[in-house]
């Protein structure tokens, strides 16, 4: 079928970068998949989300290819897996063969394709990877025949007082200008105004052939007055730094505007070791009265460049304007220190590396206008990222007709939308819990248990000759954890696809 590709590597992701081009399957399950090259089937994992079902070949050259969102798996391979689960009695494995146990050749039939795990629709997941390290590669460097004549698309930029001293055409908050082409190029209106410490951002995204779908750009580098001071490039993410995207994007925008800013400037906690230059940290400092010129250069990797040019004014303007004091201020945290914050019936634990950068932490409380067993807490905003999982201690008293280990954690984001349930620890008054969100909190319970429908078994009704058999599963609130089916006291395995609610058994 035509290569046409729906995500490449290094495009933006709720909190990661896409490691991996996400191949068309023409919108349809069940295109064969072929090995690559000769290798061995390294790993098998099948999880719920993420990359559902997933095949990982090592290769002899030092690489690995993975093919995830998988229907299913090659005859030969799913015996192995078949295996592997029933002794595990668990339809979800993470299983790593022996090297000599499943040999695969160059264009050997190892799957067919599919839409499981987190994946939006049919497609194919496929990555490179280093063997050793295990840092993914961007596959389209590789030589993939795949057409791609058009260049990125700049929407805009934001630009950011840093320092005390700092502003934008006068006011101590981000500006944001849209971009618009004109004779090849990339202009915005005007000529902002800039005061000492400033750093900007570009709204940009690519397109490739046969694809309206938006994929990420391959290097983004900022010329101030002919003088590079910014450059990134995807060509590698290590997994564990990829959650940094968080820093390395606009969080807040995303969240309210809905649009996906690269910041060409590097926050104090960002770890990302994509930038290959990066001046002061990639942040200008305008302390004259003279037009400076700016320039980025964004190019994908075929080759395809698009460029922005602009004028900014160093405004020289070195009033010191007082910022506001947020109504609920509570205490300055610095991103490089253990932060803990406690007022009655609540106790906070934020880890150092969680915060990006300083914040004025805010927090108060309210009692809950239903018939709940806490207040809701409102803590900091989810409009804030976290790095690593903060702890929080919530005072709670529930009736005793409520079995302690029934209790949950409901989190809510700024606009009262449920973001989310977390479990925890009852003891000794309070629920502990971990968190990578902040937002509105309280403590409520769970006792309703999951339900189970039937689709196409009945009692009484034979099934010898049925290729499958299917249940509906739902649950109300902290959803589905474990699931099991048995025949006889026996357990069978049963397929579980989360998006569609549903439990398959099939006839093998």
């Amino acid at each position: 079928i035509p290569l046409y590709l729906a995500g490449n590597f290094g495009e933006l992701r709720a909190n990661h970068f896409h490691a991996g081009i996400d191949i068309k399957t023409q919108g349809i399950e069940g295109k064969k998949i072929y090995a690559s090259a000769e290798g061995h089937v390294s790993r098998v994992k099948i999880e719920l989300g993420g990359y559902g079902k997933i095949i990982y070949v090592d290769h002899p050259n030092g690489y690995t290819t993975t093919y995830a969102h998988l229907k299913s798996f090659s005859s030969k391979i799913d015996s192995f897996i078949k295996k592997e689960q029933y002794q595990k009695k668990s339809f979800t494995i993470n299983w790593y063969p022996d090297s000599g146990l499943i040999a695969v050749k160059k264009g050997e039939i190892i799957a067919l394709s599919g839409n499981t795990g987190g994946s939006g629709g049919p497609h194919l997941h496929f990555e490179i990877r280093e063997t050793k390290s295990e840092h993914a590669i961007n596959v389209l460097m590789f030589g993939m025949p795949i057409k791609d004549d058009i260049a990125p698309i700049i929407k805009g930029i934001r630009i950011y007082p840093l320092g005390p001293k700092s502003l934008v055409n006068n006011k101590i908050t981000p500006s944001y200008f849209g971009a618009s082409k004109l004779d090849g190029e990339y202009k915005i209106n005007g000529t902002p105004l800039v005061s000492n410490k400033i750093g900007i951002g570009v709204e940009t995204l690519d397109i490739i052939n046969g694809s309206g779908n938006r994929c990420g750009v391959f290097q983004i580098r900022l010329k101030v007055d002919e003088l590079i001071v910014y450059e990134h490039k995807m060509d590698k993410i290590p997994f564990e730094e990829s959650r940094y995207l968080n820093a390395h994007t606009d969080y807040y925008f995303r969240k309210t505007e809905r649009k996906w800013i690269h910041k060409s400037f590097i926050e104090p906690n960002n770890n990302l070791s994509i930038y290959s230059r990066a001046e002061q940290n990639g942040i200008l400092n305008f302390t004259d009265t003279l037009i400076h010129k700016i320039e980025y250069s964004i190019s994908d990797v075929a080759g395809n460049v698009s460029r922005l040019s602009f004028n900014v004014k160093a405004n020289n303007n070195s009033t010191f304007i007082k910022k506001e004091i947020p109504k609920y201020f509570a205490k300055k945290m610095e991103y490089h220190l253990d932060n803990e914050f406690s007022e009655k019936g609540i106790l906070i634990k934020i880890p150092q590396g969680s915060l990006y950068k300083d914040i004025d932490f805010n927090y108060h409380s309210a009692p809950n206008p239903r018939k709940r067993w806490s207040d809701i807490h409102y803590i900091h905003t989810d409009l804030t990222p976290l790095h690593k999982p903060v702890e929080i201690y919530i005072k709670c008293e529930f009736p005793s007709y409520i079995p302690m280990e029934k209790l949950v954690v409901v989190r809510k984001s700024s606009s009262g939308d449920l973001e989310g349930v977390e479990i925890g620890e009852y003891k000794l008054g309070y629920y502990s819990f971990k968190t990578k969100y902040f937002g509105n909190f309280y403590i409520f319970h769970d006792i309703i248990p999951p339900t189970i429908k039937p689709l196409n078994i009945y009692d009484g009704k034979n099934i010898a000759h049925q290729g499958k058999f299917d249940f509906i599963i739902t649950d109300n609130l902290s959803g589905i954890k474990t699931y099991n089916c048995y025949i006889d006291g026996n357990w069978l395995l049963i397929e579980y696809d989360r998006k569609k609610k549903r439990l398959t058994h099939f006839k093998h």
